[in-house]
């Protein structure tokens, strides 16, 4: 695996561990368990789904030559289907289902940490390409 795919999927797990983290900090439950398992335990679920879908949708990959919006259209409508699994996977696991407002914020919360990361990737990946191009 290239070294920009082990960037891309290592942003995509931090993106999960800090939403999981504030999620689990707003509710005052970072002092449960062990603080570092009750992250991991509460992304899991997501990140999974989001592997699966991503890698199903080439979104394991970048491309510098696709807009800012394309990448931001691709991501969401990606992540939508993956929060859905997640959700699903995480219903599973605790034997319950999401509440409503639960499902609501973490589809739109990670959702936009997604697209701002991937976005934030895809601008640095094609400043670098550029100033290579420069340098020839």
């Amino acid at each position: 695996m290239s070294s920009l795919r082990w960037i891309l999927w290592g942003g995509d797990l931090l993106v999960f561990l800090l939403f999981a983290a504030l999620g689990r900090a707003s509710h005052g439950l970072l002092t449960e368990d062990s603080m570092i398992w009750g992250i991991v335990r509460a992304a899991a679920p997501f990140f999974v789904a989001w592997a699966i879908v991503a890698w199903a949708a080439r979104l394991d990959r970048v491309d510098p030559m696709r807009s800012l919006g394309s990448v931001a259209l691709r991501i969401g409508l990606a992540w939508l289907g993956a929060g859905i699994l997640g959700l699903i996977l995480r219903s599973l696991a605790l034997g319950r289902p999401a509440p409503l407002p639960f499902a609501a914020v973490t589809l739109a919360g990670n959702g936009l940490l997604l697209i701002l990361w991937r976005e934030l990737l895809q601008i640095w990946i094609a400043r670098k390409q550029r100033a290579a191009f420069v340098k020839k």
